[in-house]
């Protein structure tokens, strides 16, 4: 059992669905989607019942690499390059700038564990501004075909990674937590997280990606180490044997988001099983976030999600539409 197992965690308080600020449309003939509506009444509910308000957002994208990708010898996606790019790029950013009136977004990339040594390049020195958090526990997970994905201490590392960051997003009095992931090898640890829940749930990975990266000698390899590993019902374990260090740091934001009394919205795959193992870990985390994107069908009844096409970018850009979406019912809806 790890050491954060025994770890209490205690949720704000958040309003009662009935209490939330009632979104109604400010001229006859807008239509505000039901959904979005729903959503902004939700974050209403974390903002006293007030008007909702978003003026200040954080995009928080966790990077981290997986060492089962590089034991089946597959690997192909070179995060740290990518990450240069995309913190040079700064595209949704510079989407929804000061010239949108959309209030200040910031997106933040937090290397936990990307096999890549970005104080070696010098774009990493003038690109990265404070956009890029080293917060490395170490180059890539050890593959879990063999051995545990990490220590108890790592995960411990990386669980704390997340709620820091938490810590400053509320001391900066933001409004909305984005959460996001990446990583070389993370579908791997995804589908084998989702194992160790439930067979269905590791079903519906296999049926969203199988073509695509699941080969029938890939996917007997993940399933021996499946059976390799003990069986247990400790999310903290099962996150220890096949999780990835990103992954257990938005465990650690999502609960830590509750605890601040912060909402967040997430959609990618890690992010999803992020969400049901902090869900094992402390029951009710579900009320304080919301999915979006097909992603979210695997979800059980009590998590809040809308269920659109959404894509699953690696530079987070996916979320433009989303956002746009939220910032168009908000300006429509009556004070």
């Amino acid at each position: 059992m790890s050491s954060l197992s025994n770890k209490t965690f205690y949720f704000k308080p958040l309003l009662k669905k009935e209490e939330a600020f009632p979104i109604r449309s400010k001229e006859a003939g807008v239509l505000i989607p039901e959904e979005y509506k729903s959503l902004l009444e939700w974050i209403s509910r974390f903002q006293g019942g007030q008007y909702p308000c978003l003026l200040e957002i954080d995009i928080l994208s966790f990077a981290g690499d997986h060492g089962i990708q590089k034991s089946l010898g597959k690997s192909t996606f070179r995060s740290g390059e990518f990450l240069l790019e995309a913190v040079k790029a700064d595209a949704l950013v510079q989407l929804f700038g000061p010239r949108q009136g959309l209030g200040q977004i910031q997106q933040y990339w937090v290397d936990l564990g990307v096999d890549y040594q970005f104080e070696s390049n010098l774009s990493y020195w003038l690109n990265h501004s404070n956009k890029l958090v080293n917060s490395k526990v170490r180059p890539r997970t050890e593959s879990f075909t063999l051995y545990p994905a990490m220590t108890d201490m790592e995960m411990a590392s990386a669980f704390h990674v997340g709620r820091k960051l938490i810590d400053r997003a509320h001391y900066h009095k933001r409004d909305l937590i984005v959460l996001h992931s990446l990583g070389d090898g993370q579908l791997y640890s995804v589908y084998n997280l989702a194992y160790a829940l439930s067979a269905s749930n590791a079903q519906f990975w296999l049926d969203q990606f199988g073509k695509e990266l699941f080969d029938p000698k890939t996917l007997l390899e993940l399933q021996k180490a499946a059976k390799r590993h003990p069986i247990s019902h400790d999310p903290f374990t099962n996150l220890c044997f096949y999780g990835g260090f990103e992954i257990v740091a938005l465990c650690g934001a999502m609960l830590r988001c509750a605890e601040q009394g912060l909402p967040f919205l997430l959609s990618d795959p890690a992010s999803i099983i992020a969400w049901q193992y902090a869900e094992k870990i402390a029951p009710g985390i579900s009320a304080y976030g919301y999915a979006i994107g097909s992603y979210a069908s695997i979800l059980e009844e009590g998590f809040n999600a809308i269920q659109e096409p959404l894509g699953n970018s690696l530079n987070g850009e996916s979320w433009s539409p989303v956002l746009l979406k939220i910032f168009q019912a908000l300006s429509n809806i009556e004070h």
